[in-house]
């Protein structure tokens, strides 16, 4: 009985400790990610990518690696000096996450929408977005 007892016990301690894993990984990605949109620190960003992302920046998609991906971030924070960023929605649903956010910079507004997905216990970036803000 004393077994059964403390085995229910691990299982729910488990359980509970290992719930809440998947929104803080994403939390964490997105403070981090959030910092470096405000500084312009690209390297800083791509460090959260999938080896391949799909990135629109200004209307032009396409899949990158994180070195191309790094390079189209560094031009564009070079053409867009930052001046903020704030956060304005972010959710998580099964293995994936996301966050919305706004962008100032010296020439123009941008909307940001960042999706992310855990694959082999990392939690990394698979799509950026980058669009006008109107």
């Amino acid at each position: 009985m004393r077994t059964k007892y403390i085995t229910i016990v691990l299982v729910v301690l488990t359980t509970a400790l290992t719930s809440g894993s998947l929104p803080q990984k994403a939390n964490g990605i997105i403070n981090s990610v959030s910092v470096a949109f405000k500084e312009g620190n690209s390297s800083q960003i791509t460090k959260h990518f999938n080896p391949t992302v799909e990135m629109e920046l200004l209307e032009d998609e396409n899949m990158f690696s994180k070195a191309q991906a790094e390079l189209l971030l560094k031009d564009f924070f070079n053409k867009y000096k930052p001046t903020s960023f704030k956060v304005n929605h972010q959710g998580t649903k099964g293995n994936t996450s996301f966050a919305i956010g706004i962008l100032l910079t010296s020439s123009g507004n941008f909307r940001v929408s960042i999706f992310m997905k855990e694959e082999n216990e990392r939690m990394l970036i698979h799509q950026l977005r980058i669009e006008l803000s109107e």
